[in-house]
């Protein structure tokens, strides 16, 4: 038998490590520090909500433009709320995407605070457009994306508040 006692190392570098952990300290900053694992989905995710509210922004600016004087005033008047509003979540949406590329520590309240606006934003847009545009009905085609956002803020919402690796990635 043999007297040399059994010692715990880091997987990478070989420096003896307490026995719960799997890194040392140096080695598990390496791999934190750099965005990975389920994280690229929601940054591919915040580069898609961009395009809709710069494409929304872009259709209501011409629907508005293009109607101007030959719809009731207070749908015009609509249509270009819809796109200023359009316009303030185009522009969190890049200072979103600046935090996340920054890896800041403000980046997951206010990832969930997107999530939460923008489904808000969607169903107040849909009850207001079948209000004051009386002509449009509210079918599948116009919920369906509420229902998504909403199960897609399920799902990353409670990641981003208790997930390790964001932890480490943005607050620690």
């Amino acid at each position: 038998m043999n007297d040399t006692s059994f010692k715990w190392t880091c997987i990478t570098c070989d420096k003896e490590i307490p026995q719960h952990l799997e890194y040392c300290a140096e080695c598990e900053e390496k791999r934190y520090r750099k965005i990975g694992g389920l994280l690229y989905l929601p940054l591919i995710n915040i580069l898609f909500i961009a395009y809709s509210y710069f494409n929304s922004l872009a259709v209501t600016l011409s629907a508005g433009m293009g109607t101007l004087g030959r719809l009731p005033i207070s749908q015009t008047i609509y249509l270009f709320i819809a796109a200023g509003v359009n316009l303030i979540f185009l522009l969190f949406v890049i200072y979103i995407v600046s935090l996340f590329l920054r890896k800041k520590k403000e980046l997951p309240l206010a990832y969930c605070a997107l999530l939460v606006s923008s489904v808000t934003l969607m169903l107040i847009d849909r009850v207001a457009t079948s209000y004051i545009f009386p002509q449009l009905t509210l079918d599948f085609a116009q919920v369906m994306p509420v229902i998504t956002y909403v199960i897609y803020a399920c799902i990353w919402i409670p990641y981003f508040r208790t997930s390790v690796r964001v932890k480490k990635t943005f607050i620690w």
